[in-house]
């Protein structure tokens, strides 16, 4: 077992200040057999690291609270998570940007297909990449005593870097046989190696994958008798990716054009949340919010990459109780499913007999008859229904935060575990602030 700590640093204006101390992250990726487009399987930056793409939290309160917060009203960010939150707050407009740095290693085992069509040296590296921003706005109008408007933007991502390393295709048969720069053998053949089929990417051999992901909601949020309230957010979602260092798998491709060092792509797609929050007793609040996956659409410069040449938002469901057992204290608890599985780029996993039965022997085999009949798409190539992804699992985050109120200062303490998404390593995140008093709603 292995824990990651996820550092953050946030500032949020004109409603607080705040200082933020957390740990630093550590740990480390395994490459699945053929590394495919996940080499990086990256860590991404700050609390992201515990719930795949998806923050923990957004705001400093939430941040705070290591993500906690479904059951809360906190501030215009609480609506980000739960829609409903929108109707127990008054008017205002919180800003904010958070700072991660991915602090993660990559590490390639020595596998291959099992056949010695496909093998990469083994390494371990640290991943390079500079400072994440992730700007973020909420803000809320008051309606009427009952109802309110309100709009959100926030960001996440995900970058990496690794120089190095090569691949080797063809096992050992000499006449097809070529030793490729870089971990996935994006660049040209290795000095002394041969590469009589064309198999090396003979481009970029430094392997990097950027990942940017906006998300604009608007939301409605309506109060009923007995203390409740319910909300719906349209969301539309924004994406940014590019990928190099991935040439090499050109051949083995459903859209070989389509595959690597292409610039940055954009994307899109169309979403909602909707959100209840129940105020049950004075001191004892329910919350739960549901956000329906995103389809994305756009940019077919990478279709030859991801499993049906879309990287698809999966849906998430967060439920959370917020108690006030003592004055001035506060305990919150939230739990967050995320359903990796409606994004094949980031479900779908190898089969190496299959990828390899399939797909990479039957385009050798073309590579090295010219005169063979063409390969035809394949579902099991990259690109296809069934192609290489991430292999993340579903995910389950469990939160608890924890706030004390001592004259005009606010602690807060967090602490958020899920299993990585990729394997049965712990991922934690602890998280620790002080802020001047939130607004009343």
């Amino acid at each position: 077992m292995k824990t990651r700590r996820c550092p953050s640093s946030s500032t949020q204006q004109p409603l607080r200040r705040r200082r933020s101390l957390s740990p630093r992250a550590s740990g480390r990726a395994a490459l699945p057999l053929l590394a495919l487009w996940s080499a990086a399987a990256l860590h991404p930056a700050t609390g992201w690291a515990a719930s795949g793409l998806a923050p923990l939290g957004t705001g400093a309160v939430q941040n705070g609270l290591a993500g906690a917060g479904t059951a809360d009203a906190a501030d215009a960010f609480s609506s980000v998570r739960n829609p409903a939150a929108g109707a127990r707050l008054e008017t205002q407009l919180v800003m904010g940007l958070d700072l991660g740095r991915p602090d993660g290693r990559i590490r390639a085992e020595d596998a291959g297909t099992g056949l010695g069509v496909f093998a990469f040296s083994s390494q371990s590296q640290q991943s390079v990449s500079g400072l994440l921003p992730g700007p973020q706005f909420a803000y809320n109008r008051r309606l009427t005593p009952r109802s309110a408007l309100g709009l959100s933007l926030n960001f996440a991502g995900l970058a990496a870097e690794a120089s190095g390393g090569s691949a080797t295709f063809g096992g050992a048969t000499p006449v097809i046989s070529a030793r490729c720069q870089g971990l996935l053998g994006g660049g040209a053949p290795v000095p002394g190696s041969t590469d009589a089929l064309g198999l090396c990417g003979n481009s970029r051999s430094t392997l990097k994958l950027q990942l940017a992901q906006g998300f604009l909601a608007a939301h409605y949020a309506h109060s009923f008798d007995h203390g409740l309230s319910l909300g719906l957010a349209p969301v539309l979602a924004v994406q940014a990716l590019r990928a190099d260092g991935f040439g090499a798998l050109a051949n083995f491709s459903n859209d070989p054009a389509a595959t690597s060092d292409r610039g940055t792509g954009l994307y899109w797609g169309l979403g909602a949340r909707l959100g209840l929050l129940w105020q049950v007793a004075d001191t004892f609040t329910v919350g739960a919010g549901y956000q329906t996956p995103i389809r994305m659409r756009g940019s077919d410069r990478y279709a030859g990459l991801m499993p049906g040449g879309t990287l698809d938002a999966p849906s998430s469901l967060n439920a959370g109780i917020a108690l006030g057992p003592f004055a001035r204290q506060r305990l919150l608890i939230d739990v967050e499913h995320i359903r990796h599985e409606d994004s094949r780029a980031l479900s779908n996993r190898v089969d190496a007999q299959r990828l390899t039965e399939q797909c990479l022997l039957p385009r050798l085999v073309q590579l090295s008859r010219p005169r063979a009949p063409a390969a035809g798409p394949s579902p099991d190539c990259f690109g296809g229904a069934h192609g290489a992804g991430l292999g993340w699992r579903n995910l389950t985050v469990y939160k608890i935060g924890y706030e004390y109120t001592h004259g005009p200062v606010q602690l807060r303490l967090g602490y958020a575990h899920s299993e990585r998404p990729m394997g049965v390593d712990l991922s934690a995140v602890w998280g620790f602030s002080e802020t001047s008093p939130r607004p009343v709603g």
